[in-house]
């Protein structure tokens, strides 16, 4: 059985634990299980236990949702992309930040190309390319990431049954 979206964000912060939590919730209330490694490793503090827990996450996920918001992605967030492009997981990537950070549509080359799909806010709204979805800033992302995930396969196995 497939544990369902693989939620992989920063988590280090009250305000991004928060979030995550929230759209996690929001996720879930559209029918979709999600792993929230933040949920799951809850209360671990080995290192290596942590590590095998997030692995175990990613090896039964059905598609991974990457939050890439800060002036550069989490370095776990990365690590987790890079594990589930080689293992042919479907990533979809989501930026809230306008700020640019990258080379490639405000987001390291390596990282939006991982992507099956992003959704980006931003002001360049000029003409994206067929993976990616422009947000304005300030808008609730949430009905664009249902939208995104009703037309993906790989998300509609992380549907609850």
């Amino acid at each position: 059985m497939t544990s369902g979206i693989y939620f992989a964000a920063p988590l280090f912060t009250q305000a991004e634990i928060a979030f995550n939590q929230s759209l996690a919730d929001q996720l879930e209330a559209a029918g979709y299980r999600v792993y929230l490694p933040q949920q799951q490793c809850f209360g671990t503090t080995d290192p290596t236990e942590l590590f095998n827990i997030c692995i175990q996450g990613l090896d039964k996920a059905s598609i991974i949702l990457v939050i890439l918001d800060g002036t550069d992605a989490d370095s776990g967030s990365c690590f987790e992309i890079g594990y589930a492009f080689a293992k042919n997981i479907p990533i979809v990537g989501l930026r809230t930040d306008f700020r640019g950070s990258g080379e490639h549509m405000g987001i390291n080359l390596m990282l939006s190309n991982s992507c099956q799909h992003l959704l980006l806010t931003t002001s360049n709204l000029n003409s994206p390319p067929a993976k990616v979805t422009y947000l304005k800033m300030g808008e609730d992302f949430t009905p664009a990431l249902l939208e995104v995930l009703s037309n993906l396969p790989a998300a509609q196995i992380a549907r609850i049954q």
